[in-house]
């Protein structure tokens, strides 16, 4: 188990430090780390299943302003790796996923709060002095580094030494306490595409929304084709305003 607890824990090392080095590329989400835990795992199909289910759950868990959600990332790659570690399935990974995503948060905080305030010092003191390549130098190896190193750190030692007594947790829980999470993972994930619709819901957008919904439900369309569909309207709606320009200019 060394070797796929350390690869895990390289996933989650990276996966935790997406925002501050990659920008938010959303690559660490568990739509995409779920089948790279699944590989190593050796379970590519639950990999990506749980991952899928992890992703409807979490899909409207983002940072805005200073409003800070569960911790995501290294807390959905933890969930995954021990439902497959254990064969429980996306039920224990969503009874996991829940307060480790909490706990995950408030470990990373607490790891990042002297690291962080430390370079944010020296870097504003590196700006002050006109020296960008120290001011970055800290920006992509503290900062990233002080909440990646705990977040993998934990996912190693929790897959590494607590597979036993993650067991024996699992074996306690009622097979009807499990049904009962499979049937919340749905629940969950209509939760999770409630938050992203109000964050992008306006009267302009919501429309195209509605008419994806009745494409897909009422119409038989798969994705491919509302996608081919929604990018022949958004050509329709660019050319339409690119007249009324010329119009308005004429």
């Amino acid at each position: 188990m060394l070797i796929p607890a350390i690869l895990v824990s390289i996933v989650a090392l990276l996966a935790a430090m997406d925002e501050q080095l990659f920008g938010a590329s959303m690559m660490a989400r568990p739509l995409f780390t779920g089948p790279i835990v699944g590989l190593i795992m050796g379970d590519l199909q639950t990999g990506v299943i749980i991952g899928a289910t992890l992703e409807s759950m979490f899909m409207g868990s983002i940072m805005v302003g200073s409003a800070v959600p569960p911790e995501v990332y290294a807390s959905s790659i933890l969930s995954i790796a021990i439902a497959i570690q254990t064969g429980a399935g996306t039920g224990a990974a969503v009874a996991l996923a829940l307060p480790l995503s909490v706990f995950l948060q408030l470990w990373r905080n607490f790891c990042y709060a002297i690291p962080g305030s430390w370079a944010g010092k020296q870097i504003e003191r590196a700006l002050d002095e006109r020296n960008l390549k120290k001011a970055n130098l800290l920006h992509l190896t503290v900062v990233p580094l002080s909440i990646g190193i705990p977040s993998a750190l934990l996912v190693f030692i929790a897959l590494f030494f607590g597979a036993d007594g993650i067991n024996s947790v699992l074996n306690m829980i009622p097979e009807v306490v499990l049904n009962g999470f499979n049937v919340a993972a749905g629940v969950l994930s209509c939760v999770g595409l409630a938050l992203l619709i109000k964050i992008m819901s306006n009267n302009k957008i919501l429309p195209y929304l509605f008419l994806g919904f009745v494409a897909v439900m009422y119409l038989g369309m798969d994705v491919i084709g509302v996608a081919v569909v929604g990018l022949c309207i958004a050509f329709l709606v660019v050319n339409n305003m690119q007249f009324e320009d010329e119009g308005d200019d004429f």
